[in-house]
């Protein structure tokens, strides 16, 4: 790597045509200017300039060098611009959060970028623990988990919390908190699927075991918005949080079954530790704690 401070006062030279002038705008001896030149070239391993006398020209591959060291020079002040600016309206955004927590946030997050092109959205649809490994690794600098971290290296808020649903085929005939009858109609899994029931089962029939592998599975499917479609058409039933359930367009073709005890899913706003979010995340901070709170 080029040492920074010959190749400055390479370039202040060439800027300037003299020696002792770029001494003096340096602070240097004009021994001191030449010597940096002499190990600036030693390091290139081939000559800069050509002293003609008290002149110089450059040669080819002082040219090159000189070109190379302007470039440079404007990247580093456009980097140091861009540390000391912090744009709310610029940059990248990086989320991450259960798939229907994107869904239901991801066309809101459009609405803010359509206002402010300037900034890049990512969106991140992730289970937990995939979630805080990716902030822990900088990967991802806004999480929303669904249970809180036993750890330092993060700050976490309690922004609120959403129900969980049983849902069913609409013509599904089923008596209230008869979760044994839709064990046997097939669950319809997906990643947090066995998670979702496991919480249902426990809330509900809190003195029975829950025995996943013991429930007839009709399917798996990761693409959230299709998870319900098998539900539909009577294939099995499944557990998702509220808001991605009227999020379905076929209201119709579906039941949500009624519990003797609901779920209440806590949703914790996650970030890492000692790394301050840029302006830019405000606005998306505010509308999540906006739209956690708004009513399905």
């Amino acid at each position: 790597m080029l040492n920074s401070q010959w190749l400055n006062t390479f370039l202040t030279l060439v800027d300037i045509g003299h020696f002792t002038q770029t001494a003096e705008k340096l602070y240097m001896t004009q021994p001191g200017v030449s010597q940096h030149i002499k190990k600036l070239e030693a390091q290139v391993g081939t000559p800069l300039l050509i002293r003609i006398g008290k002149r110089f020209e450059l040669t080819a591959a002082g040219e090159t060098l000189y070109r190379y060291g302007l470039k440079r020079l404007e990247e580093e002040n456009s980097v140091l611009s861009s540390l000391q600016e912090d744009d709310a309206h610029q940059g990248e955004c990086r989320f991450a959060c259960s798939g229907s927590m994107a869904m239901y946030l991801y066309p809101h997050f459009l609405e803010r970028q359509r206002h402010a092109p300037g900034l890049t959205l990512s969106m991140e649809a992730a289970p937990n623990h995939k979630i805080i490994n990716d902030i822990k690794e900088n990967r991802v600098d806004v999480g929303i988990i669904t249970h809180p971290v036993d750890t330092s290296e993060f700050e976490q808020t309690a922004i609120g919390s959403e129900s969980l649903c049983v849902v069913a085929p609409a013509q599904y005939p089923i008596k209230e908190n008869d979760l044994s009858a839709l064990y046997q109609l097939g669950f319809i899994n997906h990643p947090d699927g066995k998670h979702y029931l496991q919480q249902i089962h426990q809330a509900n029939y809190p003195d029975e075991h829950f025995d996943f592998n013991s429930i007839t599975l009709s399917g798996y499917i990761n693409q959230l918005g299709q998870i319900l479609l098998p539900v539909a058409q009577g294939l099995g039933f499944t557990v998702l949080p509220e808001k991605a359930v009227r999020m379905f367009p076929n209201q119709d073709a579906i039941q949500v079954i009624s519990l003797h005890r609901n779920v209440e899913q806590q949703l914790y706003l996650i970030v890492k530790k000692h790394r301050p979010l840029a302006k830019r995340y405000t606005f998306f901070i505010e509308l999540i704690n906006d739209l956690i709170k708004r009513p399905s």
